[in-house]
């Protein structure tokens, strides 16, 4: 929203002024933004506790005639503005003028969103069908506008203000004209944004609503581009596109473009206001057939150049009274008869049968009729004379050029090129509906042949580029699970041999190349398991063998007294094992984590837990704790919350875990990063 003001305790003030904290009764909290002659405010109204923005201005010099004329449409812009109550214009409340500092202000409503020309130049994508419901949300609003003589002379995307849910408001009627009253520009002078207007307003001709269908045409090819249908290097190359050249065609530059928007930008571009759309609505209801999928219907052009009426511009016409016949003179009343008789109809006499003239007979009493006149008998002046040549002349040659231009060959169609641009057409469906089903290669295919019809297209270019990547990484992932599935059946044929240690390797790196491939990691804690098992009967048979081998050497250090035997070392007792407690806080009501130390799998958790009663999913409170052997590794953990999109893999490397010590690791959820933490101690 343009916005005009005065400085605030937040912001910077000229020398000598003091900071403002109020503007008449309106409390001022913050600054909203700055325009070349102001700012605008976000303040409160006291009296019902209504947030407003208010615009302002202040006259630096009220001799200037410029400045006097500035402020008088600024006062314009609330009157024109005041009569409009219309979900898709902001609402003016009030206006008035600061006692102590004498700032002039309006009062308007408070709309929290960005302009339109803020999110393209954020480069924030819109689709094609919201482009069409904003451009036609204000469409409406300029229709409403119209019909109460306004005309807004300034539809420019700055002055379209979009809501969270992509509602449109359009906003700084600060030029535009109520045609009931008076003009304050000068001959020569107009006004608006020169990328944005319309052949009659750099011409300086009149203006009507026609004029903003013009701009929101720019406004729609600019939202669907991402370029100005008239650019240019300077205020004259500009205007001179405007008013004689024609626009870039869409599907040159994007042929993603629907094919219905085309029709519409060329109607509301036309460079004679009665070839455009005549009233708001209409476009709004050619932009929604096309957000349906249908053609636009087409309205025929206008001959007459003025076709909004507005306050003012009736003229009155002059009034022909057309007398009554005059009534003949009434007969004299007759004395009423008190014994009246029968009347007597009297029959009329037959007319006498008119004699037929002959057709020939008529020509010649006319021919000589028109010779008796005394107009033939006069000379005429050689000045007349030649005069009435002329317009005969001018007659035939104008008839027979009309004859031509009516009768003129039709223009020859280029059946090579329509040709090349249906198939451009058909590709790019093709590609979209492949897009949709998820087809990424097919529709990379379809993409590489309209890029080599199409070769100039950059949405094409960065279209091929990203589906491109995205192949890519498809192909590795395809890999990187074919590996682990590789490696997964390698450690399950040694684990059907009972080769447990020898499987547990193989396990582990198809566990971690894809975690989310469960029989690996079933498999590999089944492997560990059993591996565990083996040591365990292994250890247990060596201490049988000790306690025998003992038991032999005592029997014959009793039987031989001569020679005493060395006593046989006892087996090395294995370490005790380590723990690890694994403590989860977090607010998610799905999701798992997965804890390895080196390759022994420590925790394997959902964080989610479902109550008995009703049946819905709740968060978990995740405390558990796990034994593995003693050992230097990395402890490497995997976070996944489908539901917030969060997919973490984090490594603490090279701890010791020491034998008989209980470690703790604490997971905790940030909910400002979004983000898990890790504390190992």
């Amino acid at each position: 929203m343009a916005a005009y003001g005065t400085p605030i305790p937040s912001g910077g003030h000229p020398p000598g002024e003091r900071s403002q904290v109020k503007l008449g009764r309106y409390e001022v909290v913050r600054e909203l933004g700055k325009g070349a002659m102001g700012i605008v405010y976000l303040a409160k109204d006291p009296l019902i506790g209504r947030l407003v923005a208010l615009k302002t201005i202040r006259l630096q010099n009220n001799d200037d005639d410029e400045a006097k004329e500035f402020q008088q449409r600024f006062v314009r812009e609330a009157q024109a503005a005041g009569i409009l109550n219309h979900p898709s214009i902001v609402t003016v409340h009030d206006i008035g003028q600061d006692d102590t500092t004498g700032v002039s202000f309006i009062a308007m409503e408070y709309v929290e969103g960005q302009n339109l020309k803020e999110v393209l130049s954020q480069g924030r994508p819109i689709g094609f069908e919201q482009i069409g419901e904003i451009i036609a949300q204000v469409a409406e609003a300029l229709d409403f506008a119209h019909a109460k003589g306004i005309v807004h002379r300034d539809v420019k995307p700055a002055n379209i203000i979009l809501l969270e849910s992509m509602r449109a408001k359009i906003t700084d009627f600060g030029i535009a004209k109520i045609t009931s009253g008076g003009n304050l520009t000068t001959t020569g002078q107009f006004l608006g944004t020169p990328n944005y207007m319309a052949p009659e307003q750099i011409k300086g001709a009149p203006v009507d609503g026609r004029t903003d269908i013009f701009s929101l045409g720019i406004c729609l090819y600019e939202c669907l581009t991402r370029r100005k249908p008239f650019g240019g290097d300077s205020l004259t190359s500009i205007s001179y596109k405007i008013v004689h050249e024609n626009f870039p065609p869409l599907h040159e530059i994007n042929p993603q473009i629907p094919d219905g928007y085309e029709e519409v930008v060329t109607q509301c571009l036309a460079k004679e206001p009665g070839k455009r759309y005549q009233r708001g609505k209409d476009l709004a209801a050619a932009l929604r057939s096309v957000i349906r999928g249908e053609r636009p219907a087409k309205t025929e052009p206008m001959l007459a150049d003025i076709t909004l009426v507005t306050r003012g511009d009736r003229e009155k016409l002059p009034t022909i009274e057309v007398p009554f016949p005059e009534a003949t003179n009434p007969p004299a009343p007759q004395p009423m008869d008190t014994n009246p008789q029968p009347r007597v109809i009297p029959i009329p006499e037959p007319k006498p049968a008119r004699t037929r003239v002959a057709p020939r007979e008529i020509l010649r009493k006319t021919l000589t009729g028109v010779r008796a006149h005394p107009v033939w008998k006069r000379r005429l002046p050689p000045a007349i004379f030649i005069a009435i040549v002329a317009v005969l002349a001018l007659l035939v040659v104008g008839s027979v050029f009309a004859i031509k231009r009516r009768f003129a060959p039709q223009a020859v169609v280029d059946v090579k090129v329509e040709k090349q641009r249906a198939r451009e057409r058909a590709l790019r469906n093709e590609a979209n509906e492949l897009l949709r089903q998820g087809r990424v290669t097919d529709a990379h295919q379809k993409f590489t042949e309209l890029n080599r019809l199409a070769p100039q297209s950059p949405y094409v270019l960065a279209l091929l580029e990203r589906l491109s990547h995205s192949m890519r990484q498809v192909e590795s992932g395809k890999q990187k699970l074919a590996l682990a599935r590789q490696k997964f059946d390698q450690g399950l044929a040694l684990y059907n041999e009972k080769k447990y240690a020898e499987a547990i390797p193989l396990l582990n790196e198809s566990f971690s190349l894809d975690p989310n491939f469960e029989d690996s990691a079933n498999y590999l804690k089944l492997a560990q398991q059993e591996d565990a098992r083996e040591k365990a009967r292994l250890r247990a048979q060596q201490q049988k063998a000790s306690q025998k081998t003992t038991a032999a050497t005592a029997t014959t250090a009793r039987t031989t007294t001569t020679t005493a035997a060395p006593m046989p070392q006892p087996p090395p007792q294995p370490a005790a094992p380590t723990s690890l407690t694994v403590v989860v806080n977090h607010p998610f009501a799905d999701g798992s984590i997965t804890v390895k130390a080196g390759v022994d799998v420590v925790a394997r958790e959902i964080l989610w837990q479902e109550t008995r009663f009703l049946k819905r999913r709740e968060p978990r409170k995740i405390n558990v704790t796990n034994q593995f052997p003693a050992k230097n590794a990395d402890l490497e953990i995997w976070v996944d919350v489908p539901s917030q999109k969060i997919k973490e893999y984090h490594v603490l490397q090279r701890q010791n875990f020491q034998s008989g010590v209980n470690h703790k690791l604490t997971v905790s959820y940030n909910p400002a990063s979004k983000t898990f933490e890790y504390a190992l101690n």
